[in-house]
């Protein structure tokens, strides 16, 4: 382990062990950002090929992205991106948006969990064998947010 890397777990384990637990320090916080900034994000056998730990981005989704087999809505912008998740946001009507998710749901074999859809949000779990999903659609400030959360399944 690289010096800096030794001195930052020290750092943490220090900063960890103060008196009041219910707020983080600064020294806390800097320290967690500095971790973030220094250490490369790893990955697990079931990522996504090409994709580690969490990314945070304001880029234009790709056509062929997907998470866990979920594509991604298109046009959209990818908020934030982890191993199994990602939020999404665009400008597109929700109906529009829920349709989109629904009709996938559809015509790629996913059995319907549970599924709540009104004008205003649209809910589903889903699963195959093997795989489960959670989609959410929903009004997010100026536009349309998705919210796609994957997990192992019996």
């Amino acid at each position: 382990m690289p010096a800096a890397a030794a001195a930052l777990v020290v750092t943490l384990a220090v900063v960890g062990c103060g008196t009041d637990d219910s707020y983080p320090s600064e020294s806390a916080q800097t320290t967690t950002e500095a971790a973030r900034e220094t250490t490369p994000p790893t990955g697990t056998g079931e990522s996504e090929p090409g994709q580690t730990g969490t990314e945070t981005q304001g880029t234009e989704a790709q056509g062929t992205e997907t998470t866990d087999g979920i594509p991604a809505y298109q046009p959209s912008t990818l908020v934030s991106r982890a191993i199994g998740s990602a939020v999404l946001t665009t400008s597109d009507p929700i109906e529009q948006v829920s349709t989109f998710y629904l009709d996938f749901v559809d015509r790629e074999g996913w059995q319907t969990v549970s599924e709540s859809v009104t004008p205003y949000s649209t809910s589903l779990t889903i699963r195959k064998p093997g795989k489960g999903a959670s989609i959410s659609v929903s009004s997010g400030g100026d536009g349309t947010l998705v919210s796609i959360s994957t997990y192992p399944s019996p």
